[in-house]
């Protein structure tokens, strides 16, 4: 069960994927957000403070990929929980998403329970944190 203080951005390009994932984890009790771009997304992330941000690799025609967005909000949060979403299986982009500390890397095409296992897993990261 979440936490419904719980707040997450979804960012893909693919409005209705977005659509859809925010859906899911609303219906889940988390407050989800959208973005489709990955300037808006890191200036979402700078206001906002999400506590789970879901980042697609490949931001089709924004000025930022997902792995720089990524780079970006671990830059302004070293403890922010990100959560990489991809068509693509490109080993550079899973290393460089690993090095700049993604907890997970999700191959599209995704269902609601993969959605939803993953934030979940990371929500049990967020309570572990609090607790300590």
């Amino acid at each position: 069960m979440s936490d419904p203080m719980l707040k997450v951005l979804v960012v893909d390009d693919e409005e209705g994927l977005a659509d859809f994932m925010q859906k899911i984890l609303q219906l889940k009790g988390y407050a989800a957000f959208m973005e489709t771009d990955g300037v808006c997304a890191v200036n979402f992330f700078k206001s906002e403070r999400p506590d789970i941000t879901l980042i697609d690799v490949d931001l089709g025609n924004s000025e930022l990929d997902g792995v720089e967005v990524l780079r970006r909000i671990k830059a302004i949060d070293q403890n922010a929980i990100c959560i990489m979403v991809t068509r693509i299986t490109d080993e550079n982009s899973v290393k460089k998403s690993k090095e700049y500390g993604a907890l997970h890397y999700l191959l599209k095409p995704l269902d609601s329970k993969d959605i939803v296992a993953a934030v979940n897993e990371a929500a049990q990261v967020i309570q572990q944190r609090r607790a300590a």
